[in-house]
C-alpha cells in the first residue's frame, strides 16, 4: 500500500474516532433521562442500560489514537523522542479501551471487582501531557504551527486538568467535558494534517 493512502486512511480513522466520541456523549446524554451533563461525569454515562454507547465512543477514540500512531510511524520511523511519542500514542489507545471496557461493570449492583478506573484516568492524564510535549519537537518538521499547537494543548492540560478532583460535584461534569475536549481536539488536528501528508 502506498504511503499517501496509509496517511489518508489513518488520518480519516483518527478524525472519525474524535467525531464519534463526541457523538456518543451527546447521544448518551439524550437517552439517559436522569443524566445531567453539568453535574454528572462522562464516566457515569458508561454505567447502566445505555452505557455501551459511551463505551463504543471511547473505543473508537482509542482506534483513532492507534491509527494516528500507525500513520505517523509510516511517515517517520526514527528519532528517540518520536518513537517514544508513538509508543505513548499506542499505550493511550490501550488505556482508553480499558477505561471503556472496565467501567461498564463498575458501579453496577452486585459488582465486587476492583475498580481501576481512577488509576487508568490518572495514567491517561500523565501520558497525554508527556505526549503533547515530547512529540512537539518533531511536529515542527510537518508544520511549525503543529509544534506550537501541541505545546499550547500541553499547557492548557497542565493548567486545568489537575483541578478536576477539586471541582464541586455540581459542576464536575461540565468541567471534565471542557478538559476532555483537549483529548479530542489534539488528535483531530493531527489526523487532519496526516491526511494531507504526501511522499
Amino acid at each position: 500500500m502506498q504511503k499517501p493512502l496509509i496517511y489518508k486512511i489513518c488520518g480519516a480513522l483518527g478524525i472519525i474516532g474524535c467525531v464519534m466520541v463526541i457523538a456518543s456523549d451527546f447521544i448518551g446524554i439524550a437517552v439517559h433521562e436522569e443524566h445531567d451533563p453539568i453535574s454528572d461525569t462522562i464516566s457515569m454515562l458508561a454505567i447502566g442500560k445505555y452505557g455501551w454507547i459511551q463505551d463504543r465512543g471511547l473505543d473508537l477514540l482509542a482506534l483513532g489514537y492507534f491509527a494516528l500512531a500507525v500513520g505517523l510511524y509510516s511517515w517517520k520511523r526514527k528519532g528517540t523522542k518520536w518513537i517514544i511519542s508513538l509508543i505513548i500514542l499506542v499505550v493511550i489507545s490501550i488505556d482508553l479501551v480499558m477505561i471503556a471496557e472496565h467501567n461498564q461493570y463498575a458501579g453496577r449492583p452486585g459488582y465486587t471487582g476492583y475498580n481501576i478506573h481512577i488509576e487508568l484516568v490518572y495514567l491517561l492524564a500523565g501520558l497525554f501531557l508527556i505526549l503533547t510535549i515530547l512529540i512537539s519537537f518533531d511536529l515542527k518538521q510537518v508544520r511549525p504551527f503543529l509544534k506550537r499547537f501541541s505545546l499550547w494543548i500541553a499547557s492548557l492540560w497542565l493548567i486545568f486538568a489537575p483541578f478536576l478532583p477539586l471541582i464541586p460535584d455540581d459542576l464536575d461534569g461540565a468541567y471534565e467535558r471542557l478538559i476532555c475536549t483537549l483529548l479530542v481536539v489534539w488528535p483531530a488536528v493531527l489526523s487532519y494534517h496526516l491526511t494531507k501528508f504526501s511522499d
